[in-house]
């Protein structure tokens, strides 16, 4: 409110949009806030793709995400639909993770990373994480032509 006491004359103000330098007794400037929350908030995507295949043995897969989620460790949330072809069980894991699937190296155990999908519309929704690169894995029974939306997404530091 006082004219004279002008921003530099403040004492722990931070303008960092990564937020790095806050502790519980700084100040942060508004600009700062919102880069920040522009950049770590959850993010719709919309992005779809299609053609994944599993081959019913414990070998993993890639899914590169980065160009969805970036070069980073992310939080995803994906739809996952079968073709006209049939069903197959698929599990998702982070790039990198030893965790198996309940039961066997490929049923998925039906938890948040894994489900069941059989013809178009039918299929399910998973969470997992990317490894520090936008990437996951997956495996599961024999299945092509497999697609995902990634519905959102959010990065984590």
């Amino acid at each position: 409110a006082d004219a004279n006491v002008t921003f530099a004359k403040l004492t722990d103000v931070i303008d960092d949009d990564t937020m790095a330098t806050a502790t519980d007794t700084t100040l942060a400037t508004s600009e700062s806030i919102k880069a920040y929350v522009d950049e770590y908030a959850l993010k719709y995507s919309g992005v779809t793709g299609t053609g994944l295949q599993v081959s019913g043995t414990s070998t993993y897969r890639d899914l590169d995400l980065s160009s969805v989620v970036g070069a980073n460790r992310a939080l995803v949330i994906m739809e996952l639909e079968g073709t006209a072809g049939g069903g197959a069980d698929i599990f998702f894991r982070t790039k990198g993770s030893t965790v198996r699937p309940v039961g066997s190296s490929t049923f998925p155990g039906w938890g948040s990373s894994g489900g069941f999908v059989s013809g178009p519309n039918d299929g399910f929704t998973c969470v997992v994480t990317t490894d520090e690169n936008g990437v996951l894995e997956y495996t599961g029974q024999v299945g092509t032509g497999i697609s995902y939306i990634v519905q959102a997404y959010q990065k984590l530091r």
